[in-house]
């Protein structure tokens, strides 16, 4: 706040990014029956930017033709505790994908790399959020020599985590948080700025580990392969055929309001085993 001819006024710093931990950034916004609204900073010695300073602003929605935002009510936390059914054979590579749970994540909390930030807003104001599960398998075999060898021993190491970006292969920097955001980088380029291809807020980042970590999966950033190491026994009656052992895998998905596929983010829950048996 400044003086000048003996009354005060205010200049709005230079617009900054999105920080929801900076208080300077917060705001409450107050209704004003039949009058409108008006708004307060959280921050004691803070104030609103202009366009929230005026008193008794209105606004106004408007949805665009070319989309529909539908119920995203969370996570339904009955179905995904039931599991995809295994009502397959072992030959196949992995279940039907069940949806779990769904969001929708406004774009101010989503960093497009190769987007300027009126762009991406023209092109997603939202980003449709989901939970997948399905089972995939990790190894299979067949009874090659017609036995009536009951046992198989499975031994397989598991990539615990995988992310995809747009079609690009993507390694999570779950430990390095830079300016509120935890960045997504080429599998491929290394380390660097030029290797970021996506950043999500950390406040995303961790609701979605935090998903995971409540059903038993755990980081790791050093061991990003974790050994399965069993024994499984044939019950059924005369000789199996063919044997597959699946993981249970949860994927987030964020796709653009236009449908196209912008991150893909698979977790292993290695805790999660099932086979199947012909």
């Amino acid at each position: 706040m400044g003086k000048g001819n003996s009354n005060k006024y205010i200049n709005d710093v230079k617009p900054r990014p999105l920080d929801p931990l900076d208080i300077y950034q917060q705001f409450q916004i107050i209704h004003k029956r039949h009058h409108g609204f008006t708004t307060v900073s959280v921050a004691p010695d803070g104030f609103p930017p202009l366009f929230l300073r005026r008193q008794y602003w209105q606004v106004y929605t408007r949805s665009p033709r070319h989309y529909q935002l539908d119920e995203a009510p969370g996570i339904n936390s009955s179905l995904r505790a039931r599991l995809p059914e295994l009502n397959f054979l072992p030959l196949n590579s992995s279940s039907e994908t069940v949806v779990v749970g769904k969001w929708y994540c406004p774009f101010v909390f989503v960093k497009e790399c190769d987007e300027e930030l009126e762009e991406q807003m023209k092109k997603s104001v939202f980003y449709v959020v989901t939970l997948e599960q399905r089972w995939d398998k990790i190894f299979g075999c067949e009874n090659g020599q017609n036995s009536y060898e009951k046992d198989v021993y499975v031994e397989v190491l598991v990539e615990r985590e995988w992310a995809c970006v747009d079609e690009k292969e993507a390694v999570c920097d779950w430990g390095h948080v830079d300016s509120g955001v935890i960045w997504f980088r080429s599998a491929k380029n290394g380390e660097g700025e030029e290797a970021r291809l996506l950043g999500l807020s950390v406040l995303v980042a961790e609701r979605v580990r935090w998903e995971q970590e409540r059903v038993g999966w755990r980081i790791d950033e050093n061991e990003r392969k974790v050994k399965v190491k069993r024994r499984e026994e044939f019950e059924g009656k005369g000789k199996w055929k063919k044997f597959g052992c699946y993981v249970l895998v949860e994927r987030f998905v964020f796709k653009r309001m236009d449908g196209s596929a912008l991150l893909a983010h698979d977790f292993k829950h290695t805790s999660k085993i099932r086979c199947i048996w012909e």
